[in-house]
């Protein structure tokens, strides 16, 4: 960046092209005349090429008022440079030569007749002969892919002015006509795989938050859904779920109660539990030893689904990770059960939590209250002291927890901010030495993505927010790996595939064209995790096995997968194994379909509500 600044000060501090040459030769170095000349090209053409670059991705005039000095001197320079046709230099001068004209064309660009010249910068290029230089060439046509998505964009700018008015707004017809004049360039694109559609798709997210439409002709999702049945590249899959979730949002006039009708989201809330207690039932089993802690939200409502205890022993640790038990619960196909199944997951909107379970039943009888006896399906594994799982088993007990800490406590504890009682502390110790050794002895979520963007830096979570992840994926890893042993069990993991991933200067390159975060972008390009009977592993966890099994009290797959575990301590008949088999893959379907439209629920819900929340106060 220095040696930049310093170039761009000298052209501008002296209109002597002599006295340029000698600050410049300063610089470099060099004792001969022609070793300087070359330096110097190259020294110019690397900057002269950035400052192109730059401005083709940014549009900022700036980087072409610079690419214009740098190439003015330049074109001095090369005028007076005596290459012969024998000179090994000489593709150097050649290369030299084409920036120039590339840059004095790209300033006739800017100017009315930009189509022509565009045309003409092409041709240009094209009878260039770049003998060794396949990576500048590679370049040169990147830039003239960049001037024409500045062309396509400028002209489409031009079509969102109103009658000459730098209006933004387009409504009733004439901006539903121009949506779908855009969404088809769009679709246009994605068929020939153009690289056109960055800037197609901006205009897109431009008029679908600004125009107000209020149909969606069915023959554009057609054409989505023959669109994703080719095989496309990974980037043009990327950018065709961006249009299908702008085509199904069709969000422009609907409030927040009529976003709740739209994806069947049922906000009531249903407390009478005196009414609803033939729909579950109270088993007894084996009370267990006082257990030790629950660390969770510091909300005195905050539901608890899980609790920890702990003991060292000479060679490792036994770590007890507590579930509480929703599955023999619920009486299946009960009123209860099947409202909690309508609703799939506890959601959490900006001005309401719509509960999966009634927040009065759950309190009274699920929840891992302080001093309350509950019954829990308890997981107990031996851990070494290198992080290996040595022996595990799963047992429903009863358990009583000793005490509900909030992440803040628990982290004052951690941190010796606060003094607690020796047997908290010291069991909260333990609980920090086996998180360090599951960390480091599996990836945790997302660790692939950070290790390919390190300069990304996320604020770090407390730590003991850290001890509920480890002991929560350690729990729904070996949830499933249980139940494998019941060969004829149909278990539903959660899986991750593998992301077909591009290189990762593509990435960045999408980020900038499409002005996102990187961060943002690799996400994109990792597949959505999934329900299903077939497990192909968890990608993004690096684990072979994985499910939802911690959670029952928000969200339904766990209550199946508790129910499964209960079938599996009894000697079911052939029928009722291939029943058991139709109804899990039912649920399988039924659970990935609901998934996705509740995360489309949750953020029509939020921009419906933010929507309303300005309008009301005005």
């Amino acid at each position: 960046m220095g040696k930049k600044i310093s170039v761009i000060k000298i052209i501008e501090m002296n209109n002597d092209l002599d006295t340029i040459f000698i600050e410049l030769q300063k610089k470099i170095g060099y004792d001969t005349q022609l070793d300087n000349h070359r330096q110097l090209i190259r020294v110019l053409f690397k900057l002269l090429d950035t400052e192109i670059t730059n401005y083709v991705k940014t549009e900022d005039e700036e980087n072409f008022s610079n690419a214009l000095k740098i190439s003015s001197l330049l074109e001095q320079i090369t005028s007076t440079c005596a290459f012969s046709e024998n000179d090994a230099h000489l593709h150097l001068y050649k290369q030299a030569r084409l920036l120039i004209k590339i840059t004095g064309l790209i300033g006739e660009f800017l100017n009315e007749d930009i189509e022509a010249n565009l045309i003409i910068l092409k041709e240009k290029i094209n009878k260039i002969k770049f003998e060794n230089e396949k990576k500048i060439e590679k370049k040169f046509k990147l830039q003239i892919a960049n001037l024409k998505r500045i062309l396509a964009r400028k002209k489409l700018l031009n079509l969102l002015k109103n009658n000459g008015n730098n209006q933004t707004i387009i409504e009733g017809e004439e901006g539903y006509n121009l949506f779908i004049q855009i969404l088809n360039k769009c679709f246009e694109c994605i068929e020939i795989q153009s690289e056109d559609i960055y800037y197609y798709l901006h205009l897109l997210h431009f008029l679908e938050n600004q125009t107000e439409y209020k149909k969606i002709d069915s023959l554009l999702l057609k054409k989505v859904n023959e669109l994703k049945s080719k095989q496309l590249p990974e980037k043009y899959q990327i950018m065709l779920k961006e249009i299908e979730n702008i085509l199904n949002k069709n969000k422009a006039n609907n409030s927040p109660e009529e976003v709740l009708k739209k994806y069947d989201v049922d906000n009531r809330t249903k407390s009478e539990t005196s009414k609803q207690q033939k729909d579950f039932q109270i088993l007894t089993y084996k009370e267990a030893e006082p257990i030790v802690l629950s660390i969770d939200g510091a909300a005195i409502e905050t539901i608890k689904d899980d609790a920890l205890s702990i003991k060292r022993e000479k060679d490792g640790y036994i770590l007890g990770v507590h579930i509480t038990n929703v599955g023999n619960f619920i009486i299946p196909n009960s009123s209860l059960d099947l409202n909690a199944k309508q609703k799939y997951k506890s959601l959490y909107l900006p001005n309401q939590a719509i509960h999966m379970i009634s927040p009065t039943i759950s309190k009274q009888y699920l929840s891992l209250e302080e001093g309350q006896k509950r019954n829990v399906i308890s997981l107990y594994a031996k851990i070494n002291e290198s992080g290996e799982i040595e022996h595990y088993y799963f047992v429903p007990e009863t358990i009583t927890v000793k005490q509900n800490l909030s992440y803040f406590y628990a982290d004052s504890v951690l941190r010796r901010e606060i003094t607690p009682s020796t047997d908290l502390d010291y069991n909260l110790k333990l609980l920090e030495q086996v998180t360090l050794l599951l960390n480091n002895s599996q990836r945790t979520e997302y660790q692939l993505m950070k290790e390919l963007i390190k300069e990304i830096t996320t604020e770090e979570n407390p730590y003991s927010e850290k001890i509920i992840s480890e002991s929560m994926i350690l729990y729904n890893r070996l949830f499933p790996k249980y139940l494998s042993n019941f060969s004829d069990l149909p278990i539903v993991y959660r899986v991750h595939e593998k992301p077909k991933m591009p290189s990762l200067d593509a990435i960045v390159q999408d980020a900038n064209l499409l002005n996102k975060d990187l961060f943002t972008i690799l996400k994109e390009y990792y597949p959505r995790a999934f329900y299903s009977l077939d497990n192909t592993g968890h990608y993004g966890l690096k684990l072979d096995t994985y499910s939802h099994s911690s959670s029952p009290i928000r969200r339904y797959t766990d209550i199946f997968m508790q129910r499964l575990y209960f079938l599996s301590q009894q000697q079911l008949t052939i029928e009722q194994l291939k029943q058991l088999e139709k109804d899990a893959i039912d649920f399988v379907e039924y659970a990935n379909k609901r998934e996705k439209e509740l995360k489309m629920f949750e953020e029509e819900y939020e921009e419906a509500y933010v929507k309303t929340f300005k309008q009301n106060n005005k």
